[in-house]
């Protein structure tokens, strides 16, 4: 609502005041008619607010209202003051029925005040609130986007099928994730302070402002390091190596890029146990656990391998088939583990005793096959004598009883003596028997 000025608040009473009162001094005898006009200065006192004057002019008008029957000079005195009377009641009416309007608007206006006050905070803690999601929102998305390309990365990695591809991958996967920072793969032994740090207390090392960390006195780090992070990398629960991040300018990494380089570097371990522990497996699966030579399956594959090899090469190879001899003795007199060390023995004389491109293999039992690649059977019965002597040589003590082993061996060459896998282990098994035949301990080739 519109209010009038300082000055409209006081001409406006004035105003009226001066109509009535010329009307009165026009009309005197008609007071009973004008003088009721009073009302129009309660009615602007209820429009303009005033509030302390209006008591002022509610007073004058009563004073008025008892005087003028008796200034009036009318005939019935009787009539004039009970209708004068009559009147000012009429006017305090109006007066408290406008104040009690105007108190009772003013207590509206205050109550839409305040519940536009409260709206205002609430609209003001609803932007808040939703500036707050807004900036959360963005800051997860962000997250689901890096974790997303860790993911995708993460399972790059895990198709890697050899440590150096792992620990490659995980360089370029820390690379991408902290771009402009410098990465290093670290392996074996500490360098640094900050890899004894890490080794020593078994925890990733993050620095946010080199400048300013309380635990590390000024020129621990390079010029070039503000902002720096060191991480282990384990092995089976063994310390191999440290992945380290550094930046020029600080507080570039947060505790969440510790946490996800700190995922990173333990499914790059784990990728390199899988790795581990699937060639180990491979291994198992084509080698003997006692011995550590390969299987007769293997044994069997390989010799179809270097059959076909030998007959598009045109090169010759030998089969050595060995035997201990007299091994049922050794389980016999000092145990099976006394037999098995014997084995065990023999097993590294022979795999010692050939070069990196032969084959050898425990063929069953205490019996042995050795597959030696581009030689014929002259040279393959030299390598088999000088097995033969180094088992000669050797000695066990079994219980304190000193005990030797000796091994008879047959050899047959491809393809002059046999064209098929068959045929050449048969005759090479015949000369094994031909051995153990004619006193044991000894190399037979014809």
């Amino acid at each position: 609502m519109l209010r009038p000025n300082a000055f409209a608040k006081v001409a406006g009473p004035v105003a009226i005041l001066g109509a009535i009162g010329w009307s009165l001094w026009l009309w005197p005898s008609h007071f009973l008619w004008v003088f009721p006009a009073s009302g129009a200065l309660f009615i602007w006192f209820s429009w303009s607010g005033e509030k302390e004057v209006k008591y002022i002019f509610l007073f004058l008008v009563t004073v008025a209202g008892f005087l003028l029957p008796k200034l009036s000079g009318g005939g019935d005195s009787i009539y004039l003051t009970t209708g004068a009377i009559a009147e000012v009641l009429c006017l305090w009416l109006l007066f408290f029925a406008l104040s009690h309007s105007e108190s009772a608007r003013a207590a509206a206006r205050e109550r839409l005040a305040s519940e536009e006050t409260a709206a205002g905070e609430k609209i003001k803690s609803l932007e808040d609130e939703l500036a707050r999601y807004r900036l959360h929102l963005d800051s997860t998305l962000a997250r689901i986007r890096d974790k997303g390309a860790l993911s995708s990365a993460i399972q790059d990695m895990g198709a890697a099928s050899t440590p150096d591809e792992v620990k490659g991958r995980l360089e370029t996967l820390l690379n991408n994730y902290f771009p402009g920072a410098l990465v290093e793969l670290r392996s074996g032994a500490p360098r640094d302070f900050a890899d004894r740090w890490v080794a020593e207390r078994k925890i990733p090392l993050l620095v946010r402002n080199a400048e300013t960390d309380s635990r590390f006195a000024k020129g621990f780090f390079g010029p070039g390091e503000k902002s720096f992070m060191a991480l282990p990398l384990h092995l089976f629960g063994r310390l191999v190596g440290f992945v380290r991040a550094s930046a020029q300018e600080p507080d570039r990494f947060r505790s969440e890029d510790l946490r996800g380089a700190e995922l990173a570097c333990t499914l790059a371990g784990v990728s390199m146990e899988n790795i581990h522990l699937f060639e180990k497996v491979n291994e198992l699966a084509i080698k003997d656990g006692l011995t550590g030579l390969y299987t007769h399956r293997a044994f069997q594959s390989r010799l179809d391998e270097e059959i076909l090899r030998s007959a598009r090469a045109k090169v010759p190879f030998a089969l050595v088939m060995a035997d201990i001899d007299h091994f049922k003795s050794y389980n016999d007199t000092f145990g099976h583990q006394a037999g098995d060390a014997v084995l065990k023995a023999v097993s590294e004389t022979i795999a010692g005793g050939v070069r990196a491109v032969d084959f050898a293999a425990r063929y069953g039992g205490e019996e042995f096959a050795l597959i030696i690649t581009g030689a014929d059977k002259a040279q393959a019965a030299a390598a088999a004598e000088k097995i033969r002597v180094a088992l000669e040589a050797r000695s066990f003590n079994f219980g304190g009883k000193v005990s030797g082993v000796t091994s008879s061996f047959g050899v047959a060459e491809f393809p002059s003596e046999a064209s098929a896998a068959g045929q050449l282990v048969r005759l090479a098994d015949e000369r094994l028997f031909k051995a153990k035949q004619a006193g044991r301990n000894r190399v037979v080739s014809a």
